[in-house]
Parts: structure tokens; C-alpha cells; sequence
């Protein structure tokens, strides 16, 4: 099953919508009944003989409360201002329709939650251009800020074939489930109900197989060097969305 596919596509099958894409009812949706997510999603068996070759790597496990990557993308069901709050077909009676309304990021092949090499070398370089990261750091052993940005983040001065690759990081093993729910509830007005909105998150226990493709930059920039580093900085900053709250955080599985 590809979950990517389902949470954008097949998930609005199971909602009718009108001609503008508001909802006109909730039954067929079933109060989340019909979620292929929650219930029983796992993933493929992960089979090392198949990684990519001189690949660096190492693994890591989502922590409490999960993770979240891609919640900017949209995924919500319209609804006119003037009819928020309004039982549609297919309400229960004591609350909302329970719809997610944040996106996630999947990987568009796979449909795996994926988090972007984008998303892990951009983290990578603000934590060591914007909060000096290496100035704490107990094994380093002489670099600059200056220098590791300008080799490893830029690499102007390297052919592309030389330069640092920065490869998505899959999901290979889950503890328990993989995907799970929360939510926010934000008070629109402080004398009226609060809002509750639902999302999808990658649950605790979920190990996370983080890949790069490295290269030696002299006596002090290793391959080995820099893995020791990039694995501190995401145990100490986290990754994805909501990390202020405790969400995007690993640990050693």
C-alpha cells in the first residue's frame, strides 16, 4: 500500500464533497473507521543487501511524542466560515467530524514517511552556522564553523562527485505501530469552544535509517567525523515540525 497515495487521494474518496469541495457529508468516513493508517499499516521488510553502496550511515528511533515532517502541506476539508460549528450529515451528536487537516510529508514512490535530505542538511548547517553547535561539541578536533560550512554544506570548491550527499532518511523497523494521531486546540475566542484539529504523526518506537554519501576533506574533515557529528546534532536539536513541543526527537534504538 502506498500511504502517500491514500492519505491524498483515496482518503477524500471516503468524504462526499460538492462541486467546490465542501463537505457534504461525513457517514461514508465513519468517524475514522475506514482510516487504512491508524489500523495496520506496516512496513515493508527492510533488506540491507539492497542499500545503495558507499552509502555512511546510521539509525535512530522516534521518541515520545513521534514525528511530524510536511505538516505545511495542505490537507484540509472546506467548509464556509459562516457554517463552522454546523452538524453536517454524518456528525455525532457530542463532537466534530475527526478529519485530518495537516499534511505529511511521503516519499511519492514508496509512499514511506520519508524525511527529505533537504530538510536533515539544512537542520545540519543551522545548528552549526546559526547556533555554533561546534563550539560545545567534545570531539571535534579543530574545525571551524567557516570551514565545515564551506566544504561540506557548499562545496563550491569540489567537483560534483566529490561534494557531501545528503540522502532522504527512511523508515526500516517499527517497535509497535507506525502511524498514530494528535491534536491541536487552539481557542479562536476566549469566550467560545476550543478548536480541536487533527493530525497524522510518525509514532514513538518508529527506527529511522539516516544515509549520506561522504567524502574525506582532509586530515580533520573525515567521513568518520563528520557521521559522529551529524548523528549529535540530531539527537540534540530533533528533526521536522513542533520540535519547541517535543516532536522530531531520536534517541539510540
Amino acid at each position: 500500500m502506498n500511504f502517500g497515495h491514500w492519505y491524498y487521494r483515496e482518503y477524500f474518496d471516503t468524504i462526499n464533497l460538492d462541486s467546490k469541495g465542501i463537505v457534504t457529508n461525513f457517514s461514508t468516513f465513519n468517524k475514522g473507521k475506514n482510516d487504512k493508517l491508524i489500523k495496520g499499516a506496516t512496513l515493508p521488510p527492510y533488506d540491507k543487501e539492497n542499500d545503495i553502496e558507499d552509502v555512511t550511515s546510521f539509525e535512530l528511533k522516534t521518541c515520545y511524542p513521534g514525528l511530524l515532517c510536511g505538516v505545511g502541506y495542505h490537507h484540509e476539508i472546506n467548509k464556509p466560515a459562516d457554517e463552522k460549528g454546523k452538524k453536517v450529515e454524518g456528525d455525532k451528536e457530542d463532537d466534530a467530524p475527526e478529519v485530518y487537516n495537516l499534511g505529511m510529508y511521503f516519499d511519492y514512490t514508496s509512499g514511506l514517511p520519508v524525511i527529505p535530505g533537504s530538510s536533515i542538511k539544512g537542520m545540519l548547517r543551522s545548528a552549526i552556522e546559526e547556533w555554533d553547535f561546534l563550539a560545545d561539541y567534545e570531539l571535534n578536533n579543530g574545525v571551524t564553523r567557516e570551514e565545515i560550512i564551506e566544504k561540506v554544506f557548499v562545496g563550491k570548491e569540489y567537483s560534483i562527485y566529490d561534494r557531501d550527499i545528503f540522502l532522504d532518511a527512511i523508515p526500516i523497523r517499527v517497535d509497535n505501530k507506525l502511524f498514530g494521531e494528535d491534536y491541536i486546540t487552539h481557542h479562536p475566542n476566549p469566550l467560545q469552544n476550543p478548536n480541536p484539529v487533527r493530525f497524522l504523526r510518525v509514532e514513538p518506537g518508529v527506527t529511522y535509517q539516516f544515509r549520506f554519501i561522504l567524502k574525506d576533506h582532509g586530515e580533520k574533515l573525515t567521513v568518520d567525523f563528520k557521521t559522529k557529528l551529524f548523528k549529535a546534532i540530531i539527537c540534540t536539536f530533533g528533526l521536522g515540525a513542533k520540535t519547541n513541543v517535543g516532536y522530531g526527537q531520536f534517541v539510540e534504538p
